[in-house]
C-alpha cells in the first residue's frame, strides 16, 4: 500500500505551523512523498526538511488568487491524486468558502484528523 500511495499521492498543505510540520514528516516517513506547502510565513524549519516545496501564498491573498494557485498545482499533479490539507486556521475561511470549488480538484482533509488517524494505527 505504501508504494501505491508514494506513486499516486500529491499532498498540498495550507499553513506552516506545527501541524504542518507533523503532516510533512508523516507523508515523507510513511509514504515517501514530498509535500507542497502554501504559506505566508518564512517557515525556516520547513526549509530544512528534504520533502518540502514552499510556495509563498499568505492567507491574506484574495480567494481568487489562492484558488488559482491551487488549480495550477492540481494541473501539475499529473496522474497523482491531489490532497489539500488544512493545517493553519488562518486559511480556514478560504477552505470553507471555496470548499465546493475545491472538491472536484482535491481530496480535502484537516491536519488534526490525519494525524489523529495516524496515532490510532
Amino acid at each position: 500500500m505504501k508504494e501505491l500511495l508514494r506513486d499516486c499521492l500529491y499532498p498540498v498543505l495550507l499553513g506552516s505551523n506545527t501541524l504542518c510540520h507533523a503532516c510533512v514528516r508523516q507523508f515523507e516517513k510513511h509514504y515517501g512523498v514530498c509535500s507542497t506547502v502554501l504559506t505566508g510565513k518564512r517557515a525556516l524549519t520547513l526549509r530544512f526538511l528534504p520533502a518540502v516545496r514552499l510556495i509563498n501564498a499568505p492567507p491574506s491573498l484574495s480567494d481568487d488568487i489562492l484558488f488559482s494557485i491551487l488549480c495550477d498545482l492540481d494541473d501539475e499533479s499529473g496522474m497523482r491524486v491531489p490532497m489539500l490539507v488544512l493545517c493553519d486556521d488562518a486559511y480556514h475561511g478560504f477552505f470553507e468558502r471555496r470548499r465546493k470549488e475545491l472538491e472536484p480538484h482535491f481530496i480535502l482533509r484537516r491536519a488534526e484528523m490525519l494525524l489523529e488517524g495516524r496515532a490510532r494505527e
